[in-house]
């Protein structure tokens, strides 16, 4: 052992304990050893020396278990290389003892000379095992206890005794080499150990430093995204409001280019939205039998003028083929596909087609893009990972999509997985239980903007911190003929309400407010002195915390930025809910 080894005095006490440990074996297999030489031995009419030998050997045994249990009693505080000295020693002194035996109890007989040659064979040899965890406790046995017999060998001189003693000589060294090999060994494998535990504190480590990283990103997206919100969610009420004035407006282009803009901007953040929902475990699966024609088909109507602008033939091969599955969160899934697809494509097409595979449904969205590197097919589905796009431009996302589908795919149990060759395109696939059509549900119906609600002269109660988010949903309810009344908390809501003696049709509260309140709070104190008002949180938070207690509330939750259309339509459902309830 090389004394600039760093572990040294961790493998010297590691090496003492051992000795120590097996102490106890050693001890047992010394007495019983010395008994039975003296029994063997006892016809030779020694009786007076074996007797004091064994007396010896038991009391030197006697007080090596004293000390094994004043050892013991010191647990892991001890000086590792005071006590492997202490163990030497007393290995040292138990092979004095052993080779006294050999020379004391030396005879020419053969059956005597057999019995001590196999005793003391026997001794070495086993002592081999218990001590290989240290050579020179090995050696300070083995020497002593057979030398002296060796030296007797070659002092009587003849032939068979120099044969003897040879051999007897050669047999130590052997076991000797062999015990160093031992320890060499149980030396590498405690090295390895600590190495091992030192390895893995710092895993741990680098483990808890990239989890604490990511809470922290977690939290700053999530600060960032509700910060970005607030502004982008009366900028897209506001343009949807400017957009009525102007709708036979020359300007009426360049608004559309701002609402393009902005719906850039809001698939960014409903990008971030989404991944922070999958995070918190706030997405729940509903699945049932649906078909996939109409939803292959909304999903390309959708995106088709995104395709037209890239000169992108965009189509969905017809089929009849019925799934059980959440249609939701299959669109999203699809969705992400299709964008993908539609970003990663210069020129060609993108179809969307279905193959039955078995029980299974394996539903395909192919493109002629750029293609994906076989050493890239796994990491495309993590994380903010995007595939050329070093630029990082804004025009591609957030490298989002794929990890929404993937993890989605992980939700409602769908295999998942792409097929592609670099420069000829790409196939994504998701594959979904067959379903069957006598389970097929109406869609459920939904009141569309002007249908059998309108908002004209009903009052709208909104509880929001953000001044310009209460201006904008007042001037976009305004354009409805809706009636507004905005405060920024609950108790000057009812101040107001009271003073106009108007009792609203509907509440909408941001989920955060201020003093550390929420919009679940504020809906609960206004519904306790208003009653049942139907209500609903709109809100900028993207934290998985934050998402999940939104959802635990009970109330519909909308997130920010949402349409002008979105509001429209998600007011007009409360209200109809209201008066069919």
């Amino acid at each position: 052992m090389k004394a600039e080894d760093p572990h040294q005095l961790t493998i010297l006490r590691e090496q003492t304990k051992l000795l120590f440990e097996h102490l106890p074996f050693v001890l047992y297999g010394v007495m019983a050893s010395s008994a039975g030489l003296v029994a063997v031995l006892w016809h030779t009419g020694q009786g007076n020396a074996l007797l004091l030998w064994l007396l010896a050997v038991y009391m030197l045994t006697g007080l090596r278990w004293w000390v094994r249990r004043h050892f013991n009693k010191l647990g892991a505080h001890f000086d590792p290389q005071h006590w492997i000295q202490v163990a030497v020693q007393f290995t040292a002194a138990s092979g004095v003892l052993w080779g006294f035996a050999g020379v004391v109890f030396f005879s020419t007989d053969p059956m005597v000379l057999m019995v001590l040659t196999t005793f003391l064979a026997a001794m070495v040899a086993g002592a081999v095992s218990s001590h290989a965890c240290h050579t020179p406790a090995y050696a300070a046995f083995a020497l002593p206890a057979s030398m002296p017999f060796i030296a007797r060998c070659f002092w009587e001189n003849t032939p068979f005794f120099w044969v003897l003693g040879t051999v007897a000589f050669v047999y130590v060294l052997i076991n000797v080499n062999y015990g160093r090999n031992l320890q060499n060994m149980v030396i590498q494998s405690i090295r390895l150990r600590f190495q091992n535990a030192e390895l893995i504190g710092e895993l741990t480590l680098q483990k808890r430093v990239a989890e604490q990283a990511s809470i922290a990103k977690t939290r700053f997206l999530a600060a960032a995204s509700h910060d970005l919100r607030q502004p982008v969610q009366a900028i897209e009420l506001l343009v949807d409001a400017l957009g009525e004035d102007l709708a036979n407006h020359p300007s009426k282009g360049l608004l559309d280019r701002i609402q393009e803009a902005g719906y850039g901007l809001r698939n960014l953040l409903n990008a971030l939205l989404d991944s922070a929902k999958i995070n918190a475990a706030a997405i729940t699966a509903k699945p049932r039998h649906v078909q996939l024609a109409p939803l292959l088909k909304r999903i390309c109507n959708e995106l088709a003028t995104q395709a037209q602008h890239k000169g992108l033939d965009i189509r969905v091969a017809k089929t009849k083929a019925c799934v059980y599955t959440d249609p939701a969160l299959l669109e999203l899934i699809l969705r992400n596909y299709v964008e993908n697809a539609i970003k990663y494509t210069p020129e060609g097409r993108v179809l969307i087609g279905c193959r039955k595979q078995g029980g299974q449904i394996r539903i395909e969205v192919h493109d002629t893009g750029i293609g994906i590197p076989a050493s890239a097919q796994e990491t495309v589905f993590q994380e903010f990972y995007q595939l050329g796009n070093p630029e990082r431009d804004k025009a591609k996302g957030l490298g989002l999509g794929l990890y929404i589908a993937h993890s989605l795919g992980k939700l409602l149990n769908h295999d998942i997985g792409v097929n592609s060759t670099v420069g000829k395109g790409s196939m994504f696939y998701v594959t979904v239980p067959q379903g069957d059509t006598s389970h097929l549900m109406d869609e459920p119906s939904r009141v569309q903007a002007g249908g059998k609600t309108p908002l004209t002269g009903k009052t709208v109660l909104l509880i929001d911190d953000d001044d310009l988010v209460r201006a904008s949903v007042t001037e976009m309810l305004s354009r409805w003929q809706c009636s507004t009344i905005a405060a920024e908390d609950a108790e000057t809501a009812l101040r107001i309400l009271m003073a106009r003696g108007r009792m609203p049709d509907a509440i909408v509260a941001d989920y955060r407010l201020r003093n550390k309140s929420t919009g679940v709070q504020a809906i609960q104190s206004l519904q306790a002195q208003l009653g049942n008002v139907p209500a609903v949180i709109l809100t900028g938070d993207t934290a998985p915390s934050r998402i999940q207690e939104a959802r635990n509330s009970g109330f519909l939750i909308l997130h920010k930025p949402l349409s002008g259309v979105q509001l429209r339509s998600t007011l007009s459902e409360l209200m109809s809910a209201k008066v069919r309830g």
